[in-house]
């Protein structure tokens, strides 16, 4: 029976923490209708100071389970949110077999768990040892429309790539997506947990480039197994907005941990170090030219 500790924060978003919750159980429950390793869980919930009673909610939800509500002061922001949960299940004297990262505003397939743990099969079968699985999300009601998965870079600049889909069976990719990530014991033991220099992004990123240098496989599931809206400006979209703002406005927006030049760069530092002083330079570059940055870009084929 494989012990399972599921990783969430949440802030203010009460109904996509409780439709999360309610489809992580259902899907386990599928899963423990058909599998011989019926899976155990226990939910450490990160609530980063709500004022929603989104905390409440989940423990109504998941009444009769063994949940850990970790209380946030409201700056925690995602990475350290997920953070704050992965060390309070670590405190725990349970052997956990498998961490599960889930997104508070991603929706569980009821296949879900059966797909992650034949991903962690096949892994063992096809490299010999245990990686992390990122499972492929899609738009909602949506499924040929594939929002989170993982990445294969197309370049060693690593400046360009592409997102991989659906396949006959779990791909290798370079970076992946948290949104759903199972991460075994073993990989943990290896690496760690979340980088605690990441504030909101970047931190999922990170952790599957640390785990491809390190050796081990990361694989995106073969299916479609949730979904989860994409919430986020494209490069050149986002560039755009710089455009129309004011120095000023640029700057609150830059220094907002919600889209922090300082996560980026602490990426680009620790994965890519020979790009930290260009990336250095273009994001100041952004920040003070928007214009010549979205011109460097667009000439650089990124637009």
């Amino acid at each position: 029976m494989p012990n399972i500790a599921v990783l969430l924060t949440c802030f203010n978003r009460k109904d996509k923490t409780i439709a999360c919750l309610e489809s992580l159980l259902l899907t386990v429950k599928n899963y423990n209708d058909i599998a011989n390793d019926k899976a155990n869980i226990s939910i450490f919930l990160t609530d980063d100071a709500s004022t929603d009673g989104t905390a409440q909610a989940a423990m109504k939800v998941c009444q009769g389970e063994d949940i850990h509500i970790v209380q946030g002061n409201g700056n925690l922001f995602w990475a350290g949110g997920m953070r704050a949960a992965w060390d309070e299940a670590l405190k725990h004297e349970q052997t956990w077999d498998f961490f599960l990262l889930l997104n508070d505003d991603t929706t569980l397939h009821a296949n879900a768990m059966a797909e992650l743990m034949d991903t962690h099969r096949y892994c063992i079968d096809r490299y010999g040892c245990p990686g992390i699985y990122s499972g492929i999300t899609c738009a909602a009601g949506h499924p040929e429309t594939i929002t989170y998965s993982g990445d294969v870079f197309e370049s060693g600049a690593k400046g360009k790539w592409h997102r991989l889909g659906p396949a006959e069976n779990p791909q290798m990719v370079d970076q992946c997506n948290a949104n759903i990530l199972l991460v075994p014991r073993e990989v943990v033991n290896k690496i760690g947990i979340f980088h605690d220099g990441y504030i909101h992004g970047a931190a999922d990123l990170d952790y599957c480039m640390q785990v491809r240098k390190a050796g081990l496989p990361a694989l995106i599931t073969a299916k479609v197994i949730g979904e989860c809206e994409y919430d986020h400006f494209s490069e050149k979209e986002e560039c755009e907005r710089l455009i129309r703002m004011t120095l000023s406005e640029r700057r609150k927006y830059v220094y907002h941990p919600t889209h922090s030049d300082k996560d980026y760069l602490l990426f680009v530092k620790r994965n890519i170090p020979k790009k930290y002083l260009i990336s250095t330079v273009l994001r100041k570059t952004r920040l003070y030219c928007p214009r010549l940055y979205y011109y460097i870009n667009k000439v650089r084929g990124l637009y």
